[in-house]
């Protein structure tokens, strides 16, 4: 690859007010932010969830970080060497943990191992796998650690061999899965890590110090972070309202500064100054579990994506700015000289196609033999997610007469249901972790822990890890583009719609970063006007 990638963000810098905070107002230099869910773990090397990514980012610090013009910045490592693909971190001699403890070398090799180590069970492993012999040791076919490319140099030396020379590796770095940990305080603790506030400790910018299940997490300035002089809010409350228009209602009565809504409230604050706008680069999609009887046939699954009206979903059903998803790879993501949808087409199938959608179903039905299918989709209880079921449950009806089930869960459950491939269909999202086609499109691998649908495709495991080890930018985005065709001709997943967010953030908040890359909202530059 020639060129380095860096994870471009889009950026809002709202200046918004902080009337009265979640406190009541009685400090006005702390801010409460609606994060919609519960997350299930703040771990870093287990968490999933965008919620718990957003305040994974608030409380712990990697290597790297996306800094405040979105190119990545030092962090805990204040600089590092690249030699081919060997890298070289030197930690900040003044980077310490919210107990006092020094941050070392061996907090990160830690970190790293555990998230390989096939025991954890991270879904996120496969982020490591561009690190020498990570894949083969979490896949079980390497035994000795000390052949994957991990090393300590010393207490601030960490040093990190990858398969091939990856330029925008630095990127992947600033992922809550690299994130340190405290050995000795993970051990003492055991099973409960990061399960309550006192159950973990915090290099970042804040350190949690309550945690109400259910209801939020309050965050207090870090009087041990490197850089404390720099970070302005001295507090940040995570509310979990998972309820809309509850969610506006506190807005206007002044419970909270920062909050996303939805369509119906859009409406009401559209005309506010404090009403905001932006992509957050995710794209939503079905996800087929192919153990299913139905969904184990490509011509069942082509003809459930093909049949739905994506114009008609994001124009008068969501009416939030989304657009309709023909592909895997959003519209923003680099490609060779100009974004991978502009390089490679924007389309992979007709939307509303439902001719070809019916014949599809009729083959597909007479090849496993059945007459009619009937399923269940799995969903989120939150008002965007109903939304969209229920519009997919009246399509389908509809265009190809398909009775739907709807199942709607709490976040939480979904997730779990996800993991256990306890579904027929799921309607899920991504959004991406780093600025590269290859976050949309590795987690489709095999046995990878994002890969919830069972799909399995030599062809396609070989692309990824093609890709995965091609150093020409160019060559490289011609083997994703490759993988990305025979991923929607075999449609495990099938995209629906790219999601546009709306909020609200008050006037006197100046600085808060908002991102299509990584966390959604980064606090690290936030300040509250007087």
């Amino acid at each position: 690859m020639k060129r380095v990638l860096f994870c471009l963000t889009v950026v809002v810098m709202a200046m918004l007010i902080v009337g009265c905070s979640g406190d009541g107002g009685k400090n006005k230099n702390k801010i409460s932010v609606n994060i919609e869910s519960e997350p299930k773990t703040m771990d870093p090397q287990l968490l999933v969830d965008h919620s718990a990514i957003v305040m994974s980012n608030s409380l712990w610090e990697g290597l790297t970080r996306i800094g405040k013009d979105g190119k990545i910045a030092p962090a805990a490592a204040e600089k590092w060497d690249v030699n081919g693909n060997v890298w070289t971190f030197y930690i900040r001699d003044n980077a310490k943990w919210s107990n006092g403890d020094k941050v070392t070398a061996n907090d990160f090799y830690f970190a790293i191992k555990r998230a390989i180590e096939p025991k954890t069970a991270s879904e996120y492993a496969y982020m490591t796998y561009y690190i020498k012999n990570a894949q083969k040791y979490n896949e079980s076919k390497l035994n000795d650690f000390s052949q994957v490319g991990v090393k300590v140099i010393d207490e601030k030396r960490l040093e990190i061999t990858l398969e091939t020379p990856v330029p925008y590796f630095a990127a992947v770095l600033a992922f809550p899965t690299y994130f340190p940990c405290n050995q000795k305080f993970f051990e003492g603790v055991g099973q409960g890590y990061s399960l309550e506030a006192d159950q973990a400790i915090y290099n970042g910018p804040w350190k949690m110090v309550q945690w109400q299940h259910d209801n939020k997490m309050v965050l207090t300035k870090n009087e041990n972070y490197w850089n404390k002089n720099e970070i302005k809010l001295d507090g940040i409350e995570y509310l979990m309202i998972e309820n809309a228009t509850t969610a506006a209602n506190m807005y206007k009565n002044n419970k909270i500064d920062i909050s996303v809504i939805q369509t119906d409230q859009i409406k009401q604050f559209k005309d506010s100054p404090e009403y905001t706008t932006y992509s957050d680069g995710s794209v939503w999609y079905y996800e087929f579990n192919i153990k299913n009887k139905y969904f184990k046939n490509g011509k069942i699954r082509r003809a459930m994506t093909l049949a739905l009206d994506r114009e008609l979903l994001v124009n008068q059903v969501l009416e939030d700015g989304s657009t309709a998803a023909l592909a895997m790879v959003p519209p923003g993501i680099p490609g060779k000289n100009r974004s991978f949808r502009e390089d490679y087409g924007t389309k992979y199938f007709e939307n509303n196609n439902v001719a070809e959608a019916k014949k599809l179903l009729e083959e597909g039905l007479k090849e496993i033999g059945e007459k009619e299918i009937r399923f269940t989709l799995l969903c989120d209880t939150r008002t965007e997610r109903k939304k969209v079921a229920v519009f997919i449950q009246e399509q389908l009806k509809k265009n190809l007469g398909v009775t739907v089930d709807l199942e709607p869960v709490s976040f939480q459950i979904r997730l779990q249901k996800m993991q256990s491939h306890d579904f027929d269909v799921v309607a899920s999202g991504w959004s991406p972790d780093y600025n590269d086609p290859m976050t949309f499109l590795d987690m489709w691998t095999t046995n990878n822990g994002n890969n919830h649908t069972l799909w399995s495709n030599k062809k396609y495991d070989e692309l990824i890890n093609k890709a995965l080890v091609t150093e020409d930018n160019s060559a490289r985005m011609d083997v994703m583009a490759e993988a990305e065709k025979l991923l929607m001709e075999e449609m495990p997943v099938g995209p629906i719609y790219y999601r546009n967010r709306n909020a609200l953030i008050r006037s006197n908040v100046k600085d808060v970063k908002i991102s299509s890359v990584g966390p959604e909202y980064d606090f690290y530059w936030a300040s509250i006007s007087k």
